[in-house]
C-alpha cells in the first residue's frame, strides 16, 4: 500500500504546483517578479520575448507529441506542466511589459531643421 501511495502523492503535488503557475500572483512568487523587467529597454524585451515564445512553442510540440500516447495527460501534467506554465508566464510578462512601455508604437518623427536666424 505504501508504494502506491507515494507516487500518487507526488503526481497530485506536481499537478497542484503546475496549476499554481496560472495565476499572476503565484507566477510572480514562483518564477520572476515583474519589477525585474523595468531595467530592460524595448529591444531587450523583444529579444527576450522571442526566446520565451520559442521555448513555449517547443513545449507545445512536446506536449502534443505526448498526447498521442495513453499516458499523455499524466506526462503533460507531471513532466511538462511546470515548464509550460513558466514559459507561458514569462511570455505573457514580456508581452505585458512591451505593451506597458508602448514599444510597438512608431518612433517619433525626427526634428525638423533648425534655423540659426534669430526670431524663427
Amino acid at each position: 500500500m505504501r508504494t502506491t501511495f507515494v507516487p500518487a502523492l507526488l503526481i497530485a503535488a506536481a499537478a497542484t504546483i503546475a496549476g499554481c503557475g496560472e495565476s499572476r500572483l503565484a507566477g510572480s512568487l514562483l518564477y520572476m517578479a515583474p519589477t525585474k523587467l523595468d531595467q530592460f529597454d524595448c529591444t531587450e524585451l523583444k529579444k527576450r520575448m522571442g526566446g520565451a515564445k520559442a521555448r513555449l512553442q517547443d513545449l507545445e510540440r512536446l506536449r502534443d507529441k505526448a498526447n498521442i500516447s495513453t499516458a499523455g495527460p499524466v506526462v503533460n501534467s507531471v513532466v511538462y506542466g511546470p515548464d509550460y506554465s513558466k514559459a507561458r508566464w514569462e511570455y505573457q510578462l514580456y508581452e505585458d511589459e512591451i505593451a506597458r512601455k508602448n514599444c510597438d508604437a512608431p518612433p517619433p518623427p525626427p526634428p525638423g531643421p533648425m534655423s540659426l536666424e534669430p526670431g524663427n
